[in-house]
């Protein structure tokens, strides 16, 4: 009997309380276009690695994530010879960007090294950045994206703050 009224009770909440449950939920996923743009140097498993951490972030990813990652439209090749440029890295994504049409929340991640001596570089479409120390991360990549890893969470919010970083210099 008390089975049946628990049940009748959870039946009677689910339908007069239906947005309960997407309050949960917590706020929607930023919407972001994002290129990642690896080290021609790094080899294509470790390339994999940094794209599996981008996607780790993503909203559909197996862990859930900060964003809906989109699309950017832009040409790969310029970006990634920016990551052995002789000048600044962040100046010559930036003049990709530029040349390109870029518009909006448009980030360029530029990943390089692998295992415990990956990097970030995250650039956005504005002038500068706003949190140039955010947006330059160094990080443990097999820690980030091990799943029994203590620094996994510290490694994944990490990447997170450098792509929302790059993504307020456009004025998000």
């Amino acid at each position: 009997m008390r089975l049946l009224i628990v049940l009748s009770a959870l039946i009677l909440c689910a339908f007069t309380a239906p947005g309960a449950a997407m309050a949960q939920a917590g706020p929607p996923p930023l919407r972001v276009k994002v290129l990642l743009a690896s080290s021609p140097h790094l080899d294509a498993a470790t390339r994999a690695q940094h794209a599996a951490m981008l996607q780790s972030l993503a909203a559909g990813g197996p862990s859930g994530g900060w964003f809906e990652l989109l699309p950017t439209g832009l040409d790969l090749a310029g970006f990634e010879h920016c990551t052995l440029s002789a000048q600044d890295t962040r100046t010559c994504a930036s003049r990709h960007l530029a040349e390109q049409g870029a518009t909006g929340a448009t980030i360029v991640v530029l990943a390089g090294g692998e295992g415990p001596r990956a990097s970030w570089i995250c650039v956005g479409t504005g002038p500068r950045p706003t949190s140039s120390e955010r947006q330059t991360i160094r990080f443990d990549l097999d820690a980030g994206l091990d799943t029994a890893s203590p620094k996994r969470m510290e490694t994944r919010a990490a990447a997170a703050g450098c792509i929302t970083s790059a993504g307020a210099e456009t004025g998000w």
